[in-house]
């Protein structure tokens, strides 16, 4: 079978998903050694995950007007400018001699996040069926593909220049990301004629109760896996003894897990019919990662461990789709817009909580998630089947309507 650049999606979604795709792997560049960094820069432990957790506090300012100046602004123009300001952080890391001036770099990077509820909207407005598959391969497969590949480099890279390169590394990257999002084509008939339907508020995101039901699941499920897995670096490092260059490799298992999930989504009718059970069996993986990084320290248990884990951003990205599946147009921006400030703010607060936990005993972080996310699976099960009811009945209002329209 032949592949095609564009992964069979066409060129919107094609450039969207490259585009999607040098954003994870600009993540995944750094990430594995961001808190070590903050750590070596003179940052006590506690410190630590303040630091990682100051992006939540201020998510909300950079994400919650994104739906609003995506409708006076060029999308193109916005995404661009805010991967520009992200770049400008990432070589302000590269240089950082204390952990002070990284908050910088946390600011610049929030706001170059800017782009994932522009980018998700994108996607939902140019896929018209197959949703769950297409945001599979936009935002699992393409940039688990990329948390493969990158983290591999990078461990070269710090091992011969130290851990400064993975920023040099990432900001690389994120030059090529820019021009990406320069090829991305925003107008459809939609966006081009005047709106019909008057764009509801982040208000109306609430009210909508298949919405607001996915959010909060979607919010708490992210939380309660950070606590988790935001310190594993420091625990290997502290606990295990194993080397950051190292570390920085096997954070390439996690993206083996998500990609291959993925691949199993895009593939399987029954799973893109149930997001929420797909995301069940993701929340599971990474509890059972969990358990692992406490009992065992080898490197093939660690090893295995890192690969379940990719089941944090296989189930994000479920959610994602199962709630561009069932937010109205109106509000669906805003939608996506709100799933990344809670989302992303609770990725953040959970370190902060986790660094707590781990000044009074290292291995806490790990069980305390991993027995939240034993708690979250039988209540996500039971929000599949309130999803489906919905999903069900907007189909029978869809088609009452059909069938008006077509006898008159």
């Amino acid at each position: 079978m032949r592949v095609r650049w564009d992964m069979g999606l066409g060129r919107d979604l094609g450039y969207a998903f490259w585009a999607t795709t040098c954003f994870e792997g600009i993540f995944g560049a750094y990430t594995g050694i961001w808190p070590l960094w903050i750590e070596h820069l003179g940052a006590p432990i506690a410190i630590v995950g303040l630091v990682l957790g100051v992006a939540g506090v201020i998510r909300p300012f950079i994400l919650g007007p994104s739906a609003w100046l995506s409708e006076r602004f060029d999308p193109r123009k916005l995404l661009m400018t805010a991967r520009v300001i992200a770049f400008c952080g990432l070589i302000v890391a590269a240089l950082a001699q204390s952990w002070p001036i990284l908050l910088l770099t946390v600011v610049t990077n929030a706001i170059g996040e800017l782009v994932f509820p522009l980018m998700q909207t994108y996607a939902a407005d140019k896929t018209t069926t197959d949703r769950v598959r297409a945001f599979t391969l936009i935002f699992t497969v393409g940039p688990s593909a990329a948390l493969i590949i990158c983290p591999l480099l990078v461990g070269v890279l710090i091992a011969i220049w130290g851990m400064r390169a993975a920023f040099i590394f990432a900001a690389l990257l994120t030059l090529a990301a820019i021009w990406l999002i320069s090829r991305l084509n925003f107008r459809t008939p939609e966006h081009a004629a005047p709106p019909s339907v008057p764009t509801g508020g982040y208000g109306a995101v609430f009210r909508h109760h298949a919405s607001r039901q996915i959010l909060i699941l979607h919010g708490a499920t992210v939380f309660v896996l950070a606590i988790g897995v935001s310190l594993v670096p420091n625990f290997l490092h502290d606990v295990r003894g194993i080397d950051p260059a190292l570390i920085a490799t096997l954070g390439a298992g996690a993206a083996v897990g998500t990609v291959t999930y993925g691949l199993v989504i895009s593939r399987s009718p029954r799973i893109q019919r149930a997001p929420f059970l797909g995301a069940t069996a993701g929340v599971g993986a990474v509890a059972l990662a969990l358990i692992i990084f406490t009992a065992l320290g080898s490197l093939p248990a660690v090893t295995i461990a890192f690969v379940l884990r990719g089941g944090f951003f296989s189930a994000w990205a479920l959610f994602m789709a199962a709630l561009g599946e069932t937010a109205p147009g109106s509000i669906r921006s805003r939608s996506f817009a709100t799933m990344e400030i809670l989302g992303g703010s609770a990725m953040s607060f959970g370190p902060v909580v986790a660094a707590q936990l781990y000044g009074v005993e290292p291995t806490l972080p790990l069980i305390v998630s991993a027995a939240g996310a034993a708690i979250l699976i039988p209540i996500i099960v039971h929000g599949h089947r309130d999803q489906r009811r919905y999903v069900a009945a907007q189909n029978d209002e869809i088609d009452a309507d059909a069938l008006a329209q077509a006898s008159q």
